[in-house]
């Protein structure tokens, strides 16, 4: 899955408010982490961090498209 478009996903739903809170909160990197990724793929130990922050804020099926592309981006990659 694509940076952005998780992003994108994740403000649709209101779990974030700004790039910058995404990139610190979230993603639990540095505060233009998003910005600076933004047409990337997700690095895997940030999309089990975030499939797992997911889960706790009662967002499953987000939570398991993230892993599936997860699993689709290393069968593929």
């Amino acid at each position: 899955m694509i940076v952005g478009e998780l992003y994108n996903y994740m403000l649709e739903r209101e779990l974030t408010q700004s790039m910058r809170s995404w990139s610190e909160d979230w993603a639990g990197k540095s505060h233009n982490f998003c910005s600076t990724n933004w047409h990337r793929p997700l690095p895997a130990d940030i999309a089990v961090r975030l499939h797992r922050m997911l889960l706790t804020e009662g967002q499953p099926d987000l939570a398991a498209r993230l892993l599936v592309s997860l699993l689709d981006d290393t069968a593929h990659g």
